[in-house]
């Protein structure tokens, strides 16, 4: 006869041993009950909060104020953030749960909270809010107007702004006389823009700048203030360090008022556009207008269509293989497997050229299905290694590509040697397909890492929704952690939060030997890059 494992562990016993804090309240909103793990969130003891008001130790009473009467309408309130004060009075951060309890008469007797302490993950938020600024201008970054274009509910202007031959201004003057040459045009054309109402100037990577003006505006009114711009920063001489320097800029604009179908964030790849046919064409400034690419897009789509059915009918849809070694040992444990296309003359093509107009055209998921078999066929060879595979959350989603991948992985004997790499900056909203999915392949031992963590900040909250193992923290702030302050704190939060919900930790791109030297002394578990080995057709 089986028995019941839980039968044996009382209430009291749960209560006492859960991470989370949990406490009661009465209708009065005075603590009732409160077990060990909320006395530690708040520095006191059980005696100290028994009776006393939870106004007493909330940071923000309007929260409360919209909870109870959720909570007498409903009976719940659900999943909201809000502050409480520590008897130290430092603050915490926290995310609760609110049920209320009913007596025979079905009238609320009781209130029972359960919260979970979001400080680190609030802090690992601000710290990457902080990373919008560009660090050598102080001025908002790419990351800073995607998120402002996002939020603007009507017409806007998106001007992108190039310096020409700044390589070569770089090359003779030197980098200090660069940067200084930069901050300078940085001010002037944010003073100068300020003359145009609700604009906005953004430093983008290199030698760009950008200008997002809201409202709408006619062509007319947008070439005036591009052309006086011009006019005003080639009759400057910039004296930077006892050197006169001169400059010209090069501008592309798109505006979304022409363009009232298109998603927002594409209007920036418009100005971008623009701006390149500009330097092209040799014009201080252009228009996007949708017959300057419609052609040339058109063929270069029809081309890789017919590359990409020809690679997949040649059977040139291949893996290549990365080994992700031990940070402290530098052993090789694991390897990603990356998806590449073999052209007919030898020629490598990394997926940065192919994956996007492979989910135009439909062909996504037949190339999902050839890594996840010629992956799992490479498998067999390697009795000691794990492997990890690249899905998107469309894969996931899919109905066929997630029964085709819980199929593959239910038949295979070494599940428990592969990882399944999520990806982070997809963004993940339908947590119960995402769940379900990592339930179900975790029965057959696979594992569950997120990549390019960083690169999404917006979405770091579900970390704490999904069972993963691994977080694989994005190149982009891993390249330059050797000399880039935001990139070490962002990195050392990350490895923190991580080491609390027990996950481990991956570094990509460690492409250097200085890179390594400063990742030596963090407490991660993986690194993975170029410095340790560039991706081959094959494991050894």
């Amino acid at each position: 006869m089986s028995v019941n494992p839980l039968e044996s562990i009382s209430l009291q016993e749960i209560l006492d041993h859960s991470p989370d804090g949990i406490f009661t309240i009465d209708t009065n909103q005075f603590i009732q009950y409160v077990n060990p793990s909320f006395c530690r969130l708040l520095g006191y003891s059980a005696d100290e909060l028994y009776r006393t008001s939870i106004t007493d130790h909330l940071g923000d009473l309007k929260i409360l104020a919209t909870c109870m009467r959720s909570v007498e309408a409903n009976g719940h309130c659900n999943d909201q953030e809000t502050i409480f004060k520590r008897k130290d009075g430092s603050i915490v951060h926290i995310s609760k749960n609110v049920q209320a309890l009913y007596d025979e008469n079905n009238n609320i007797r009781s209130i029972l909270i359960s919260i979970r302490d979001m400080t680190a993950l609030h802090q690992l938020n601000k710290e990457l809010m902080e990373a919008k600024y560009d660090t050598l201008t102080n001025l908002p970054n790419r990351t800073k107007l995607l998120s402002d274009i996002n939020d603007i509910q009507s017409h806007f202007t998106i001007i992108l702004l190039n310096i020409d031959s700044f390589k070569e201004v770089n090359t003779f003057y030197g980098h200090e006389i660069g940067d200084q040459l930069l901050l300078s045009l940085g001010r002037q054309l944010g003073n100068y823009a300020q003359s145009f109402g609700q604009s906005i100037i953004y430093k983008l990577p290199s030698d760009e700048y950008a200008i997002l003006i809201k409202g709408s505006h006619t062509k007319d009114e947008i070439e005036s203030f591009i052309f006086g711009l011009s006019h005003s920063v080639s009759n400057t001489t910039f004296q930077i360090l006892d050197q006169e320097i001169s400059l010209n800029i090069t501008v592309g604009i798109a505006g979304s008022s022409s363009n009232l179908n298109v998603p927002k964030k594409e209007i920036i790849l418009h100005a971008d556009m623009a701006l390149k046919l500009a330097k092209q064409t040799r014009k201080n400034f252009l228009f996007y207008d949708e017959s300057l690419h419609i052609k040339e897009d058109y063929e270069n789509n029809l081309l890789w269509i017919k590359r990409l059915r020809n690679a997949i009918d040649d059977n040139r849809i291949v893996p290549f293989f990365q080994p992700i070694v031990n940070a402290k040992t530098l052993k090789i444990e694991k390897y990603e497997a990356l998806v590449r296309i073999i052209e007919e003359d030898g020629t490598i093509i990394s997926p940065f050229h192919f994956l996007e107009i492979s989910k135009k055209v439909k062909l996504y998921h037949q190339i999902t299905t050839i890594m996840i078999d010629k992956v799992f066929d490479e498998m067999q060879h390697h009795q000691n290694l794990q492997c990890s595979i690249n899905l998107s959350i469309e894969d996931i989603q899919d109905g066929f590509m997630n029964a085709y991948i819980l199929n593959k992985i239910k038949c295979c004997p070494y599940g428990n040697r592969i990882i399944f790499e999520i990806l982070e900056s997809e963004g993940i909203r339908n947590y119960e397909t995402i769940n379900a999915f990592i339930t179900e392949v975790k029965k057959y031992g696979a594992k569950i890492a997120i990549d390019d963590f960083g690169a999404g900040y917006s979405n770091f909250a579900y970390i704490t929704k999904l069972d993963i193992d691994f977080i694989k923290i994005d190149g982009s702030i891993i390249r330059d952690i050797n000399t880039n302050t935001t990139s070490q704190i962002i990195t050392k939060t990350i490895i923190d939060f991580a080491s609390q919900l027990g996950i481990e930790t991956v570094a990509e791109f460690v492409h250097n030997e200085d890179v390594h030297n400063y990742l030596k002394h963090l407490p991660l578990n993986h690194l993975q890059g170029y410095y340790f080995g560039e991706p081959k057709p094959s494991i050894p």
